[in-house]
């Protein structure tokens, strides 16, 4: 990765939480970077950290957030952490811009269309009242939203959910962005509006050079969309690798589980899905070894015992945190000894379909 071509550093990003119960570390240490006009995919289970990550990133925490001094994200060589609060504010939607999980809480309701776009461009872009209004129009069309005038008059519950998250597409795009973060951009659309969401996203990447983070549960979405994907477990990094070659060579079980559990076409009808047994472990606990292993058919005392490092693997920048990855020798002998004694190494039932 050439330095003059590098968007986005982040380098050991840890972002805990002060809660009643303890210190809750949402992220907990993930170091990636960003190519200008990439599309870095980052998918997990809810809960994974993902959020936190891209919040942490755009430096938009809650007050009871801790993020240390030793974790840094740079943006053009800049230390986001250090805008001051004026910096801060013209930095987001002119250098990086953010489309949110819900459009129907991200939007506000009492406002119309109109002015939820045009404030930004106003306050942004120093444009007068006509031109912000003419390029909202422009932008709606631009996102694909038919009788730009007449939306620009509604309300978000006026809109469709597809509508709605177009707006706060346009909403993101107003002052051209040089890094787009989608969060959960298809969350609640049926299958046919997240296709449409998901081209759109696409075709105003290549049209405007932007670079994209595209944050999912699912890695359907980012298959054939991304440049480069991480896969998020438990507020960790447990494999990066080029989309192709994820594919084509996945090493880490999470990272296979998760493929599993996608539904096939070629399946017949009801077939059931290969489901994830227990659920992710509780963030506000200490925890000790690989935090995957009580959900692993492969693991062993080792994985109980040691946190496996992000390390490279076979192929040229792909990483993966596993003593016994997808394939290896020790891995096929982990699994069979496993499936034998009908327990994985942390003594939980495999054939259970959660951990109470």
């Amino acid at each position: 990765m050439q330095p003059d071509q590098r968007l986005l550093e982040v380098t050991d990003l840890k972002t805990h939480f002060d809660t009643p119960r303890g210190i809750l570390k949402a992220v907990d240490g993930v170091s990636f970077s960003l190519n200008k006009g990439e599309t870095l995919g980052i998918v997990g289970e809810s809960g994974s950290g993902k959020s936190v990550l891209v919040r942490s990133i755009m430096n938009i925490l809650t007050s009871n957030a801790i993020v240390p001094q030793s974790s840094k994200v740079r943006f053009e060589g800049k230390d986001v952490s250090q805008l001051n609060k004026a910096e801060a504010k013209h930095f987001w939607g002119t250098q990086m811009a953010m489309v949110f999980q819900d459009p129907m809480t991200s939007l506000n309701p009492v406002k119309k269309i109109g002015v939820q776009i045009t404030e930004s461009v106003r306050f942004h872009l120093h444009a007068s009242k006509q031109e912000a209004l003419q390029r909202a129009m422009d932008l709606m069309v631009q996102v694909g939203i038919p009788e730009p005038r007449k939306r620009l008059s509604e309300y978000p519950h006026q809109l469709s959910g597809g509508m709605r998250q177009r707006v706060t597409i346009a909403i993101a795009l107003a002052c051209n962005p040089k890094l787009l973060i989608a969060d959960e951009p298809t969350t609640a659309l049926d299958v046919t509006v997240q296709k449409q969401i998901l081209d759109l996203l696409a075709s105003l990447q290549e049209e405007l050079d932007m670079a994209m983070i595209l944050i999912t549960h699912d890695l359907g979405v980012v298959a054939g969309r991304t440049q480069r994907i991480g896969v998020m477990y438990a507020g960790k990094m447990v494999e990066t690798a080029d989309t192709s070659t994820l594919f084509a060579n996945m090493h880490h079980p999470y990272t296979e589980a998760l493929f599993k559990s996608i539904p096939r076409v070629d399946n017949e009808s009801h077939t059931r899905l290969d489901a994830i047994s227990g659920r992710p472990p509780d963030m506000a606990r200490e925890l000790v070894g690989c935090r995957f292993a009580p959900r692993c058919r492969y693991a062993q005392n080792r994985c109980i015992s040691e946190e496996p490092e992000l390390l490279e693997a076979s192929a040229p920048n792909h990483q993966q945190a596993c003593f016994y990855p997808v394939g290896s020798a020790h891995n096929q002998q982990a699994a069979a000894a496993n499936q034998q004694a009908g327990i994985t190494a942390a003594g939980l039932d495999l054939t259970a379909a959660a951990v109470s």
